[in-house]
């Protein structure tokens, strides 16, 4: 199956009587009036609130239900020293509100401790076995943050031996456990108007309500490690998300954590602007990378650090856990693209690959990352002792918890939502789950519906992309789920040049024509694009903007979500073509300053005026392929061609790429 390349465009249609509304009331551009409307912010007060709110903004924390049973058991169990665990989750939002309730009750100086239970042999959530264990320990108060809420049988176990306060914000079950004190903003009939916080969302709610009893003041430290967890779990970043992610990331820039600065410097960020995209791409998977190859409890105690020699200890670890992670993750990717092509017409409508061993822990990037190659559903099966342990991702226009139900007669266990979810099955049923769900993607998905979207905010003109205009736009910052980077669209645009980047030589770099001067355009991971299109070539582009500051001069630079070609000629090879270029290649290794080696570009500029300059880089490859040119690699990633002898009579047919363009 090849890889997916074609996307569709949804252009935003917007609303000129509401823009034209912000634009008069709140002062600002017209596109970024635009922008607002896209993302459902269609009021003046809802705009003001976006773009203007503050830490003074934030929700009372006594709204939550809960709250006032909670916070007076909480004041108890630190005014008597009483022994405190808090139970918390191996992911980066669990993580994260771990070390903010543990650091913030060790300021009130509680009696505290911990527990992060082990990904592979405790799983998700409150652990029966685990909890006995802190019973024993004498411990009296058991804190939950980003769990428990559907664990009533466990709460129920313990509940006569120990109290329990559960914080989290999962989705509800119809029995809420029967602890001491339940917070969550999605229990029933709870108030709290904001349904988006993280897990250490909730937590930071509890902190404040209970500083502000001791102390009288809003509590509002540590708010870098709640951004980088909010930002984590990927809710959306809208109210007080927005909020709090946004004063974290001013305090991670001027007076971070001394883990998170430690997390910073070796994940190469030291003196940058420090961005959503930072978080979720870069420091984010490597907190992620204990829990799913070692043990989170490490990214806890960096979190936790008091001294900055131990949190460098610390970061230097998670970052050798991280390359270890990325090399087992490449590993199964590759094995697990092997597969998808092996399958052929059987992963057309879904993908499920399964190896024995594979390291369940990165299971679930891998399934991402086919269905970024593929846009097809994936799921990606890790074999042990005859069990396999799946992990699911989808697309836009496929609900894959209703797919797995659809086979849930194959499964042991499953769970899950729309795009994301997570199963166990006999290893001998396998099979048999392939062919169930490639049925349920025939009968409920279109052909249409396996080409990936991309939702453009808005058309522009080239001659519209300034600096300014990406001014106008970072007032919209920070961005994530529910507030998406904007997207834009020019349509047309000429090719001015393309260069490859990087010390791998595996981006490019094209730069466009525009009225007032030439536009950079950078397309990441994309060296293809390098032989695909050339100079004077027209194209429609799909980009984000960022400024690009380059010896002290600023300029508007295109994040390329997508290209295509708008007048893209039929590719034909001809015997009679490829000996004209034969006769061109030939000359220039002839001639009196014949160089040893030739570059693409090269041929490029001699090629004859019949032949595209596609049809003329498909030349050399055929060349290659007859042994007349030897390609060999720079170190810096530049294609060099060496000419070749070839006494022998030469046949096109043993050419692939002729083959394959000449019909």
């Amino acid at each position: 199956m090849r890889q997916t390349k074609a996307k569709r465009w949804r252009i935003e249609p917007g609303d000129e009587t509401i823009e034209q509304e912000l634009v008069r009331e709140l002062g600002v551009y017209p596109v970024v009036a635009k922008l607002l409307v896209n993302r459902g912010i269609t009021t003046v007060t809802a705009g003001r609130d976006f773009l203007y709110g503050n830490l003074g903004d934030l929700l009372d924390p006594y709204l939550l239900k809960g709250m006032k049973e909670a916070v007076p058991l909480i004041q108890e169990a630190i005014e008597k020293q009483k022994r405190i665990v808090i139970y918390g989750d191996y992911d980066v939002d669990g993580i994260t509100a771990t070390s903010l309730m543990y650091r913030f009750l060790k300021r009130c100086n509680a009696n505290v401790s911990y527990y992060i239970p082990e990904r592979q042999s405790e799983g998700y959530g409150l652990n029966e076995e685990a909890l006995e264990h802190i019973i024993e320990q004498g411990t009296e108060l058991v804190i939950t943050v980003d769990c428990g809420i559907s664990s009533y049988d466990i709460v129920e176990s313990v509940r006569d031996r120990l109290t329990m306060i559960i914080t989290d914000h999962h989705t509800a079950p119809p029995e809420i456990p029967r602890a001491a004190a339940v917070i969550n903003h999605k229990q029933p009939d709870c108030p709290y108007p904001d349904k988006n916080l993280s897990g250490v969302g909730v937590a930071f709610k509890v902190c404040q309500a209970v500083w502000r009893e001791l102390t009288g003041n809003d509590y509002l430290e540590d708010l870098d490690i709640v951004a980088l967890g909010t930002v984590a779990d990927v809710v959306p970043l809208v109210d007080e998300n927005r909020i709090i992610v946004r004063e974290g990331l001013k305090k991670m820039m001027e007076l971070p954590n001394i883990g998170i600065e430690a997390l910073v410097a070796v994940a190469g960020l030291e003196g940058r602007k420090l961005t959503t995209g930072h978080i979720g791409f870069t420091l984010a998977p490597r907190l992620n990378a204990a829990g799913r190859v070692t043990h989170a409890t490490r990214a806890v105690e960096l979190l936790t650090a008091t001294d900055i020699s131990t949190a460098n200890v610390i970061a230097e670890e998670l970052q050798e856990t991280n390359l270890e992670r990325q090399t087992i993750e490449r590993g199964i990717h590759e094995e697990a693209r092997q597969d998808v092509i092996n399958q052929g017409e059987s992963a057309h409508k879904v993908i499920v690959v399964a190896g024995e061993g594979w390291h369940p822990g990165v299971i679930g990037i891998v399934a991402s990352r086919l269905v970024e190659e593929y846009y097809r559903p994936s799921l990606v099966i890790s074999i042990h002792d005859g069990v396999g342990k799946g992990s699911c991702r989808s697309i836009d226009n496929c609900n894959i918890y209703d797919a797995l139900k659809s086979a849930e007669d194959l499964l042991l266990q499953f769970g899950g939502h729309k795009q994301a979810a997570g199963f166990s099955i006999e290893a001998e049923k396998i099979p048999a789950l392939r062919e169930r769900l490639t049925a349920y993607c025939e009968e409920h998905l279109t052909n249409e519906d396996y080409v990936p979207i991309i939702d453009i905010d808005s058309k522009l003109e080239p001659g519209e992309v300034t600096v300014e205009l990406v001014d106008q736009i970072e007032t919209l910052e920070p961005y994530g789920m529910g507030n998406s980077t904007p997207v834009f669209a020019i349509n047309p645009i000429a090719v001015q040049d393309v260069f490859l980047l990087g010390q791998q030589k595996n981006h490019c770099k094209i730069i466009l024509q525009s009225q007032i001067g030439p536009l950079d355009a950078i397309i990441w991971h994309g060296a293809d694009y390098h032989r695909d299109v050339f100079p004077d070539e027209r194209v429609k582009v799909a980009f984000s903007l960022q400024k690009n500051e380059w010896q002290g001069r600023v300029s508007p630079q295109l994040m390329v979500q997508d290209l295509a070609h708008l007048d893209e000629q039929p590719i034909k090879l001809t015997a009679e073509g490829l000996r004209e270029m034969y006769v061109i290649v030939r000359s220039i290794f002839r001639s009196a300053t014949a160089p040893r080696y030739i570059v693409e570009s090269e041929v490029l500029h001699r090629h004859p005026d019949n032949q595209t300059n596609k049809e003329a880089i498909l030349s050399l490859d055929v060349f290659k392929e007859l042994g007349i040119l030897q390609e060999e690699v720079t170190d810096d990633g530049m294609a060099l061609y060496r000419w070749c002898h070839v006494k022998e009579k030469l046949e096109l047919i043993t050419s692939l790429t002729f083959l394959k363009y000449s019909a």
